[in-house]
């Protein structure tokens, strides 16, 4: 979502008082309040384009990171209330051999063993129903059955005692599914923090790419004719340090994506897969970092005319 940060408070003075003095030189300054008038709206407009251009990758990846927030703290919260649920059923008392010899089988005891409750067993699938599967995301993201969400958020071996039809709950079975649900939130809670952190990444990144496309937009429209040496040479420097501030920034963003990409595969794929860009940070640099080229191509052939 675009805020308040987009509008017309971000623009500072010079671009104004720049286009009041083209204004001016174009009515002789007849109506000087007017003049004023449409030069803000004319800056303006020239800002808007820019943040149409170059703001709206890093609006859409605001958008995308908000959006897997929401479902993440959805999820974390589910397996908090699942794990609630899950703790206070009533469990059967004993382990019996495993079918498969060397040990015991300790997840599922057998039907009419006495040993525990099959309506507890159900109770636990029917709390897994209303709590993680039904997170208002769940059928669009997962769209699975409950033993296939369940082996991949626990296990195979818990997945199959937890839908085996006969089975019963056993405390071991209750206690990893109790265990399971707390590092399900854990991981959640450690995803939401890294989200956070590239949700500050994208802001930082806007308050340099911002004003760097600004001031490369407004030497693209700006009428040079006129302009004073003195003039051209100053804008063609602060072009240049706002490509220094852009590249610095761009290179600084390749080297977490490698760190990040390095300690989990995929990351920015995942992050931005709903966007044209996956690394919507690089792509506005790049947009920003082209107006200014352009910019200072412009300047370049103006000074030449000298």
């Amino acid at each position: 979502m675009r805020g308040a940060s987009h509008g017309v408070g971000r623009l500072s003075i010079e671009p104004v008082e720049l286009g009041v003095e083209a204004m001016c030189r174009a009515t002789a300054c007849d109506h000087p309040d007017l003049a004023i008038g449409l030069a803000v709206l004319g800056v303006t407009a020239a800002f808007l384009l820019v943040a149409g251009a170059v703001i709206s990758r890093l609006d859409g990846a605001r958008e995308a990171l908000a959006r897997e927030a929401t479902r993440t703290r959805a999820e974390r919260d589910a397996f908090a209330r699942f794990r609630r649920r899950v703790a206070k059923l009533e469990p059967g008392e004993r382990a019996w051999p495993s079918p498969t010899g060397g040990g015991t089988n300790v997840l599922t005891v057998p039907a009419g063993s006495g040993a525990g409750s099959d309506d507890a067993l159900a109770s636990a699938r029917q709390a897994y129903r209303e709590t993680v599967m039904s997170t208002p995301h769940y059928e669009e993201e997962y769209g699975e059955p409950i033993a296939v969400n369940v082996a991949e958020e626990f296990s195979g071996p818990v997945a199959s005692a937890l839908v085996e039809d006969g089975a019963t709950l056993t405390p071991s079975l209750r206690a990893t599914l109790a265990d399971g649900a707390r590092r399900a939130c854990e991981d959640r809670t450690e995803l939401l923090s890294r989200l956070e952190t590239e949700r500050s990444a994208v802001s930082d990144a806007e308050s340099t790419l911002a004003p760097a496309a600004e001031a490369g937009e407004r030497i693209v429209d700006r009428d040079l004719s006129t302009a004073s040496y003195t003039d051209i040479v100053s804008e063609y420097e602060r072009l240049e340090w706002h490509e220094g501030r852009v590249e610095t920034l761009l290179t600084d963003r390749q080297g977490r994506i490698h760190d990040e990409e390095g300690d989990s595969r995929y990351w920015f794929e995942y992050l931005y897969r709903s966007l044209p860009a996956t690394y919507p940070v690089l792509s506005a640099g790049a947009d920003a970092l082209s107006t200014i080229d352009e910019a200072k191509g412009r300047l370049a052939s103006a000074a030449g005319g000298r």
